[in-house]
C-alpha cells in the first residue's frame, strides 16, 4: 500500500536535513576538507583530526591542519603543500638550505589568515583594499633560525599569466589585471620569496588608468613661452618690491642675492648694494655666494675653498660608493664640466647605464633631465647614457601628477614638495623646449608658475602639499620658503651668483662670478679674460686654475696686487698660489672690460 503523500514529502525533508548537518559538521568540526572565504581570498585545506586525548586548539579562529593548504585570490592560488618535485612550500635556514614544510596550524581573522609553521615561523595573507582596488598583503614572521620562505604558485584555470618588458609577471582575472609589487619568479610554475626583514609583499589589481596626455594639465599661462615669460615677469615684479622692502632689516643672504640681482637687471644694481643690512654685512651668517656683489673676499675666499672641497669630496665618495644619491646635487654634470672633472663624468655617466629604467624612483627625474641637457651641452657628440631613460622618466612623472583647478603639481606619496617641483619643472621646460616635445615643455612650465601662485602677502609657499582623497590640495604643517629661495632655485637672473667656465678654448679655468658672461682667449703666453657687466657698477669674482703668472693688465693698464684693493674705488686684486685662485674687484668703466694675464 503506498504510503500518504505527506509522509514522503516530511522523510524527504528529515534526509535533506541530515545531509546539511553532516556537511556542517564536515566544515566546522575541524575533521576533513573545508573552504573558507575571507573576503575576495580563498583559502581550501584539511583539517587535522585530533588524536585521542589530544585538546583541540585553544584560541577562538584557530585550527589544526594536515596536508598543507592553498590560497587562492587574483587567479593565483598560492601552494602551501609539499610535492615530489621541487615546487614544494618550503622554509629556508639561517644557511640558505630549504626545508620542505606544511603549516602546522591556521588562524583565522576577520580579514587575515595566519598559517602556524613548525619551528615558531609564520605566513600571512591579509585581503583588502587600497583605494577600491582588491589586494592582499603576504608577509612572513621568522622564528630564530630561519631566514625565508619560497611559496610555490600557479595560475587557475581562468586566468592567464605574461611576463612583461620589465620582467615584472602580469595575470589577468575575471576582467582585471593583478601584479605583485615587486618582482617574482616564473611564468608558467611561479615562485615568491620571501626574506626576513624585507618580506612584505603585495598583490593586487592593478586599476584601469587613462592614458596620459600633458595637454590635460596644461594651466592658460603657459601655453606658450611668451604667455610665460610675461607671468613670470609679473611675479619678479611683485617679489621685487617685496625684496626692496625687506633687504635692509633682513639678516637673509638669499634675500640680498636675489634682490641685487634682479636689481643689476633693472638698473639699480647700485642702489640695491647699499641697501643689504649693517647686520649681514657685519655678521657670520652670509658666504662666498654673496660675495660676488658685497665684497668681503678675505673671508669669501676661504668659504669658497671649503665648499668646494666638502663639494667635491661628498661627491667622489657617493659615486665611489656607486650611490644615485650624487644625482641630488642640481645639474652636476655641469658643476664637473665647468671645474674640469672628466674622471667624475666618466663614473658617473658609468652609473647612470646601470639603472634599469623599470626601477626609475620619482626621486630621480628632476636630475634624469638636468643631466641629459648637461651632456648634450659638455659632449655634444657623445654617448648620452641618460636618453634612454626619458621616455620611463616621462612615464614615472606622469604617474605623480595631479590639477586641483589652475594648479598643477607632482605628488610623491600623497605628499608634493614644492622645491623639489620647481627643480623638476624647470629641468622638464628645458629639455622639453630643447628637444621639441611642446606639450611637455608646456607641462613644465604649468609646474613652474604653479608654485609660484601659491605665494602669499610675504612672498613666501607652503613647504609641502597633500593630496585629499577629493583631489584637493592642501598645506602641510612646516617651514614656508621665501621667494628669494625659489628665485635662486629656479636659477632666475643673467646677474646671479654662479660657476661658469672660462672658455672651450681655455681648459681648466673658471670662475664664480655675477658677470653676464665670462669667456677668454690665449694668445702664446697672453690670457685674455673679458667680463660684462652694467657699466659703472663694481662687482667681485674669483677665477680659479689661474696658473702664476709674471704680471696683470687691468683697463691696459699693468696692475700690482694690494691686499687692501676692496678698500679703493678702483678695481683691484690679490692671488692664491695656493689655491691658484685669482681674487678681483671689477669696476666696470665699460660694459665689457678685460683681464690680461702674462705667463
Amino acid at each position: 500500500m503506498r504510503k500518504p503523500i505527506a509522509l514522503r514529502i516530511f522523510a524527504l525533508l528529515l534526509l535533506y536535513c541530515a545531509v546539511f548537518v553532516v556537511l556542517v559538521l564536515v566544515q566546522f568540526t575541524k575533521r576533513g576538507n573545508f573552504t573558507q572565504r575571507i573576503g575576495p581570498m580563498v583559502i581550501s585545506g584539511q583539517y587535522r583530526q585530533l588524536e585521542e586525548g589530544e585538546d583541540a586548539a585553544a584560541n577562538p579562529g584557530e585550527y589544526l591542519l594536515s596536508g598543507g593548504a592553498s590560497v587562492y585570490f587574483g587567479g593565483l592560488e598560492f601552494i602551501l603543500k609539499t610535492r615530489d618535485n621541487d615546487d614544494s612550500f618550503t622554509l629556508v635556514n639561517a644557511g640558505g638550505e630549504q626545508e620542505k614544510t606544511l603549516p602546522e596550524g591556521m588562524v583565522l581573522s576577520e580579514d587575515t589568515a595566519k598559517f602556524l609553521l613548525p619551528g615558531g615561523s609564520g605566513l600571512s595573507f591579509t585581503a583588502g583594499r587600497a583605494g577600491g582596488i582588491p589586494e592582499i598583503q603576504i608577509d612572513g614572521d621568522f622564528a630564530e633560525g630561519f631566514s625565508g620562505l619560497e611559496i610555490p604558485f600557479r595560475p587557475q584555470r581562468s586566468a592567464r599569466i605574461r611576463e612583461t618588458s620589465d620582467g615584472r609577471l602580469n595575470i589577468y582575472h575575471d576582467g582585471f589585471n593583478y601584479s605583485f609589487s615587486r618582482s617574482v619568479r616564473g611564468e608558467g610554475k611561479g615562485l615568491l620569496s620571501l626574506k626576513a626583514g624585507s618580506s612584505l609583499v603585495s598583490y593586487r589589481a592593478i586599476p584601469e588608468k587613462k592614458s596620459f596626455s600633458p595637454e590635460d594639465y596644461i594651466v592658460e599661462q603657459a601655453r606658450s613661452p611668451q604667455a610665460f615669460n610675461d607671468a613670470l615677469a609679473k611675479w619678479r615684479d611683485q617679489s621685487f618690491s617685496l625684496w626692496a622692502r625687506l633687504v635692509s632689516t633682513r639678516n637673509d643672504e638669499d634675500t640680498v642675492i636675489a634682490y641685487v640681482g634682479e636689481a643689476a637687471r633693472r638698473g639699480s644694481y647700485k642702489a640695491a648694494v647699499a641697501a643689504a643690512s649693517a647686520a649681514l654685512l657685519s655678521g657670520g651668517q652670509r658666504s662666498y655666494e654673496s660675495s660676488v656683489y658685497l665684497g668681503g673676499m678675505d673671508t669669501g675666499l676661504r668659504s669658497f675653498t671649503a665648499a668646494e672641497r666638502e663639494k667635491i669630496g661628498r661627491l667622489s665618495r657617493l659615486i665611489n660608493e656607486k650611490s644615485l644619491e650624487f644625482l641630488n646635487e642640481r645639474h652636476v654634470f655641469e658643476f664637473f664640466a665647468v671645474r674640469g672633472l672628466i674622471n667624475f663624468i666618466d663614473d658617473g655617466a658609468a652609473l647612470i647605464r646601470s639603472i634599469d629604467p623599470a626601477s626609475l624612483s620619482p626621486d630621480l627625474i628632476p636630475a634624469i633631465f638636468e643631466g641629459f641637457e648637461d651632456l648634450r651641452q659638455w659632449r655634444p657628440y657623445g654617448d648620452n647614457p641618460f636618453e634612454r631613460l626619458l621616455d620611463q622618466a616621462c612615464y614615472v612623472l606622469s604617474e605623480g601628477v595631479c590639477r586641483d583647478e589652475d594648479r598643477v603639481l607632482v605628488f610623491r606619496g600623497g605628499n608634493a614638495d614644492l622645491e623639489f617641483n620647481l627643480r623638476l619643472g624647470e629641468a622638464l621646460r628645458l629639455w622639453a623646449e630643447g628637444s621639441g616635445h611642446d606639450e611637455w615643455a608646456a607641462l613644465g612650465r604649468s609646474i613652474l608658475l604653479s608654485v609660484f601662485s601659491l605665494g602669499d602677502s610675504t612672498g613666501s609657499v607652503p613647504q609641502t602639499l597633500t593630496l585629499s582623497d577629493a583631489g584637493t590640495f592642501s598645506e602641510a604643517p612646516g617651514a614656508r620658503p621665501g621667494a628669494a629661495r625659489l628665485y635662486r632655485i629656479f636659477g632666475s637672473g643673467e646677474y646671479r651668483p654662479r660657476a661658469t667656465a672660462i672658455g672651450s678654448g681655455v681648459n681648466g679655468i673658471w670662475a664664480w662670478t655675477a658677470a653676464s658672461v665670462v669667456s677668454a682667449a690665449q694668445d702664446n703666453n697672453v690670457l685674455d679674460i673679458s667680463v660684462s657687466f652694467p657699466m659703472g657698477e663694481t662687482h667681485y669674482m674669483m677665477i680659479r686654475g689661474v696658473r702664476p703668472f709674471a704680471k696683470i693688465q687691468l683697463y691696459n693698464i699693468d696692475y700690482r696686487t694690494d691686499i687692501q684693493f676692496e678698500r679703493y674705488d678702483s678695481s683691484g686684486w690679490v692671488y692664491s698660489a695656493q689655491e691658484q685662485i685669482l681674487v678681483l674687484k671689477m669696476k666696470h668703466r665699460v660694459a665689457v672690460e678685460h683681464i690680461r694675464i702674462f705667463y
